[in-house]
């Protein structure tokens, strides 16, 4: 029985996605376009990441996409040879009918790093037929996409060329369609922005964007991270989108991340249709061709300004804290695996988003009836699995070394939402 409503609900939100109501049958995007990023291919025809571009092809094909855009790191290892078989995977699901292909380098497109960066460039500029730089600006339906690719692995390296390209794009884009939305895409986003780009964000994109540009949708991958999150999407004075991966998903630098050993099984996308008077992002969930979160799609309101921007950090203030159901506290169990490593499980917090991680401090009681030293284990959630499939009881594996044998712990619980505010605890007492 699960598994038929897994497919029906699938099926229901792939029609609707498809095909939408009659309200908004009655207008047509003026161009659709399709982003994928991160697939992290061997040379193999039959690899992972290169299966999974070819069912988000297989979705752009059956929406009538105008534009599809590779977001850079289609190769793990630089291979030549992984840039033949996507554009051979492009045209076998397109045929004739292909739809606009743009492709960007990643830092992957580099490796490895005793490549001389010049010839790794000249052979993704070949293969994709790009300028020599890999560098883009196409008019596409009436919209400038710029894309710029890295001169190197490492994620500061889009220097001074990629400066004077980007500037002399604007201003062409700008005096052509004033006010009309200007589609940006590098691999990486600027530092400071979404999810994880204080981690794996660029700096250096600083010099080459006015990122003072409210008519700027940047497109970003890298992360891997999760599109559940909402900090995927970030306005200030300009907008900048996270894609996700076709590979793997983040799992960030979590106590349970050898837990989290099943997101390569969600891969994710994004469909981006642009109307005369707002975006639409959608974001996909490839594994089942669900919409992600399709009563929240993210819309942009044109013309844009900062006036209209609803992505910014002030989000943070209006979202409340996740808590724990009534009675939660009795149902923490702390015991062993098979193994003998201690594991926790608890009943899920709930949240009108979505319980992001829990944040658990253990406190030993030691035998004078004084507390000890606390440390404290965050845990990410299975949130990306989809949330309608969230764990209803999570369980964490816990560190043994962390634990003395003998001493009783008292551990205090609290549930975590993406944007860092924490809910109300639940604690118990347990000795191993």
């Amino acid at each position: 029985m699960v598994k038929f409503f897994s497919r029906f609900a699938c099926g229901v939100a792939m029609s609707f996605l498809l095909y939408g109501n009659a309200a908004a049958a009655s207008a047509e995007p003026e161009l659709r376009i399709g982003i994928l990023s991160d697939a992290q291919c061997p040379k193999s025809k039959d690899s992972w990441g290169l299966k999974n571009a070819r069912r988000g092809f297989e979705l752009l094909r059956q929406r009538g996409v105008d534009v599809v855009v590779l977001g850079g790191d289609l190769a793990e290892r630089g291979d030549a040879e992984v840039f033949y078989n996507f554009l051979e995977a492009f045209d076998s699901v397109f045929g004739e009918k292909k739809p606009e292909l743009i492709s960007i380098m990643g830092n992957h497109e580099f490796a490895p790093p005793q490549d001389d960066p010049k010839k790794k460039i000249a052979a993704f500029a070949k293969a994709f037929g790009l300028p020599a730089d890999a560098n883009v600006h196409r008019v596409i339906g009436g919209y400038d996409f710029i894309a710029i690719s890295p001169e190197g692995m490492n994620q500061n390296t889009y220097k001074e060329g990629a400066e004077k390209f980007v500037k002399e794009a604007v201003a062409s884009a700008r005096k052509r369609a004033a006010g009309k939305p200007i589609f940006a895409f590098s691999h990486h986003p600027l530092s400071g922005t979404v999810a994880e780009s204080g981690q794996w964000g660029s700096d250096s994109l600083k010099k080459v964007w006015d990122f003072k540009l409210p008519d700027l949708v940047h497109f970003s991958g890298h992360t891997h991270h999760p599109l559940q999150d909402e900090r995927s999407i970030f306005q200030d004075e300009f907008t900048m989108v996270n894609t996700s991966s076709l590979c793997y998903l983040s799992r960030g630098n979590y106590a349970n991340v050898k837990q989290l050993h099943d997101t390569w099984k969600y891969p994710q996308m994004l469909f981006v249709d642009v109307y005369a008077d707002h975006i639409d992002i959608i974001r996909m969930a490839l594994d089942c061709g669900r919409e992600i979160k399709p009563g929240r799609r993210w819309r942009l309101e044109l013309p844009l300004s900062k006036e209209n921007f609803t992505y910014t950090a002030a989000r943070r203030d209006s979202r409340k804290a996740p808590e724990f159901p009534a009675g939660s506290e009795a149902g923490i169990k702390v015991s062993g695996t098979k193994e003998g490593k201690p594991v926790i499980a608890f009943p899920a917090a709930v949240h009108d988003d979505f319980v992001h991680g829990y944040a658990m401090k253990f406190i030993p009681l030691e035998a004078d009836g004084k507390s000890g030293k606390s440390f404290e284990l965050n845990c990410m959630t299975d949130y990306y699995r989809g949330i309608d499939r969230m764990a209803e009881n999570p369980a964490f594996a816990l560190p043994p070394g962390r634990f003395r044998p003998g001493t009783r712990y008292r551990v205090e619980i609290r549930p975590c939402e993406s944007f860092g505010k924490r809910g109300s605890a639940i604690s118990t007492e347990f000795q191993f």
